[in-house]
């Protein structure tokens, strides 16, 4: 497989502070938390545009509560760098003045919110309920004032059942984009295993991912490696999970790893080590793109080369090595149901 000569997408975690205290954060984050020196996130953005990077990534913790938020979005704009952020909307109104002064930049910025679903209580599983209009507010906002806003969506054994609902809702907001994101229990979310996705829920909303964008006209960011597995035989086209292979990402500490659902799986630090040379050279990499390495059904799969075993947050977090199979493949699940 083709692998680029440096991450395409570089995601670093600005800061683990935040003025929430959410019980499934991944980056347990909150009001004490840590944040990357500015000159070394400017190094960073100088070394990301030097070897090919072609998209940065910034998160939290709450991103705008970072010091110099705003000079490092200017900055990473400013080198060619598409920019990406999340922000739970809070501060949103704020800080408008600060992000009009970015629109020169409107063609390459992307700005997410989380809203986690159409009402105050779904929202409020794992958030404050009061937060839900907060982040309704922060949506209409940034849509009236012509930025790309979409919308983050933090699924679980409880909201995923009312998807159709919440498309129906999030269309009244003029929104065309949302990215789900299924909740993998890292970081203070630990404690709260039993919120996954069941397998069974989660097919049917991947079987029925074309009726519902025909049915709101919204683009669903929800994309698992293998759920061409659901597609006529000759309509299969598998592809990988990125993590590795097109992005890496770097936590408030400097520790880098192929994504943040892989916190424990450190491939070095940027106090010491070059993107660049972890990107080449680190062996946990050259294993985790070997796909002859993949472990129990995924060895011997027809589909191995192209899904690369699936998501390997997940082999990682529930089998403990991440050359094991994805358990949430309706292979590897269907076996272990049989």
């Amino acid at each position: 497989m083709y692998i680029p000569k440096s991450p395409l997408v570089l995601c670093i975690e600005l800061t683990s502070k935040c003025n929430l205290n959410c019980p499934h954060c991944l980056a347990d984050a909150d009001s004490k938390g840590r944040s990357l020196p500015n000159d070394k996130v400017i190094s960073l953005i100088d070394e990301a545009q030097h070897i090919g990077v072609k998209e940065l990534v910034l998160g939290g913790g709450e991103a705008l509560l970072y010091e110099n938020f705003f000079e490092i979005c200017e900055d990473a704009l400013s080198k060619g760098l598409n920019l990406s952020f999340a922000t739970n909307g809070i501060l949103v109104p704020e800080v408008m003045d600060s992000l009009l002064n970015l629109q020169k930049y409107n063609e390459s910025l992307r700005i997410g919110i989380s809203l986690d679903g159409h009402t105050p209580e779904l929202h409020g599983h794992f958030r404050p309920e009061e937060t839900f209009e907060t982040a309704v507010e922060a949506i209409r906002m940034l849509h009236n004032a012509n930025f790309n806003v979409h919308i983050l969506c933090v699924l679980n054994k409880v909201n995923i059942k009312t998807i159709p609902q919440y498309l129906n809702f999030v269309s009244t907001l003029n929104i065309s984009d949302i990215r789900f994101i299924p909740f993998m229990p890292v970081g203070r979310g630990m404690q709260y295993r039993d919120e996954m996705i069941p397998p069974e829920e989660f097919y049917k909303v991947l079987k029925s991912k074309k009726e519902l964008f025909m049915n709101s006209r919204i683009n669903m960011g929800l994309h698992m490696p293998w759920e061409f597995l659901f597609d006529p035989l000759e309509k299969r086209h598998p592809s990988p999970c990125e993590a590795g292979y097109l992005r890496l990402w770097i936590d408030s500490k400097g520790d880098i790893s192929p994504c943040a659902y892989m916190p424990d799986m450190s491939l070095g630090n940027i106090y010491k080590d070059s993107i660049s040379d972890i990107w080449l050279n680190s062996p946990i990499l050259r294993r985790l793109r070997d796909s002859s390495l993949l472990k129990g059904i995924c060895s011997s799969c027809i589909y191995r080369d192209g899904c690369r075993g699936g998501c390997r947050g997940l082999a990682k977090f529930l089998e403990g090595d991440f050359l094991c199979a994805d358990p949430y493949c309706p292979t590897v699940s269907q076996r272990q149901l049989g």
